[in-house]
């Protein structure tokens, strides 16, 4: 009997994040409320969902995701300073406007670099700048 020899696979490295290409969306003009511009920003981005929280854990705008309540329960608060964790699809970052500490917690189907996130911490700014 001939033995099977099998060629060891490949191993694929770890794909790094692939930002989003953002749309050529206007997140606050001809927007009727805050609401409908956090439904621009999640679709600018291609993003599952995006809930802005406060920091004790309540729902301040959303997209529209149907986990909105629940995520701002569970991450409301929770970026540290020094980073900006992310796990299972979700990315968070910390904003403050006037004085008062939010969270944006982003769901996303690809990582997002560093710079994305940034992008839509600026844009997030923007429509608080607007709306609030």
């Amino acid at each position: 009997m001939t033995p099977i020899i099998r060629l060891p696979v490949p191993r694929q490295s770890p794909s790094s994040p692939t930002p989003p290409i953002p749309a050529a969306v206007s997140i606050v003009d001809g927007r009727t409320d805050i609401a409908d511009s956090t439904r621009a920003l999640a679709e600018k981005y291609s993003l599952a969902g995006f809930t802005l929280a406060t920091t004790d854990g309540l729902v301040f705008s959303t997209s529209g995701n149907p986990t909105a309540s629940e995520d701002a329960a569970r991450y409301g608060g929770r970026v540290p300073p020094d980073g900006i964790p992310e796990e299972a699809g979700v990315t968070l970052f910390c904003l403050t406007h006037q004085g008062t500490s939010l969270s944006g917690i982003i769901r996303s189907d690809r990582p997002l670099s560093e710079d994305v996130v940034s992008s839509i911490g600026k844009d997030t700014q923007e429509i608080l700048n607007r709306w609030i």
